[in-house]
């Protein structure tokens, strides 16, 4: 979809207020935005909107947001990650988790984000878990985000469902790739490892993907200006 055709369709959508989600959940405020507009559900690298990511957001939430996912060179196996790093999951019974939030800032876990001029990592100590160099991460994300266009809706509940009243809309523009690597150094992007094992169905590892995530508020860290499009 054109950048022009988006303003028009999303002129349409903010005038008729309040829309009921299309699925419960986190998820409801973009799945629905991206129906009305016509969209295909995107899980591929490329951006939803000709030249732009679309991201949807409610107005006042304070969660995360994924930029991408991408795996990295596992230098401890994800096998050997969990036994020795993991714990028992909380609903699988039987399974060991490894699902762990890492900024630069050592968790709970013992783990961080350690970065040098050629890489970014997760580590436990002097221990290299898994690490990628900063050539593939910020290929990624200018793939990914060559530009923004970020959406906010006000929400209401009703007779315990979800409505939304997408109303704001901005675009973030002018990139500058360094600041993906300042936005990792200044714990604004956490990378999330989400795994577990799953020996119950004859599968050892789960991967959902390794995630790089930031607050829904932060995107100004990522680019150098901010336009107003509605």
């Amino acid at each position: 979809m054109k950048l022009s055709e988006f303003k028009s369709k999303f002129d349409e959508i903010k005038s008729r207020g309040f829309i009921r989600t299309h699925r419960k959940g986190n998820t409801g405020v973009g799945h629905t935005l991206e129906q009305e507009l016509g969209l295909t559900e995107n899980c591929v690298s490329g951006p939803d909107l000709i030249g732009n990511e679309l991201k949807a957001a409610r107005k006042g939430a304070s969660g995360k947001q994924t930029l991408f996912t991408k795996e990295g060179k596992w230098v401890v196996s994800q096998k050997n990650y969990i036994a020795k790093y993991g714990f028992p999951h909380t609903s699988k019974i039987g399974e060991m988790s490894g699902q762990s939030t890492v900024t630069k800032t050592e968790n709970k876990r013992g783990l961080s984000i350690k970065t040098t001029d050629e890489y970014c990592a997760v580590v436990h100590g002097d221990t290299t878990i898994v690490w990628w160099d900063w050539d593939t991460l910020i290929n990624q994300f200018a793939k990914k985000f060559p530009a923004c266009v970020k959406v906010f809706a006000d929400t209401k509940v009703v007779n315990g469902v979800e409505y939304f009243h997408y109303n704001e809309a901005y675009r973030f523009i002018g990139t500058d790739k360094n600041l993906f690597r300042s936005a990792i150094e200044n714990n604004i992007i956490a990378i999330d490892i989400r795994m577990r094992t799953q020996n119950t169905i004859g599968k050892s590892i789960r991967n959902r993907g390794t995630a790089f995530r930031m607050n829904h508020g932060d995107m100004e860290a990522l680019f150098v200006k901010e336009n107003l499009i509605v």
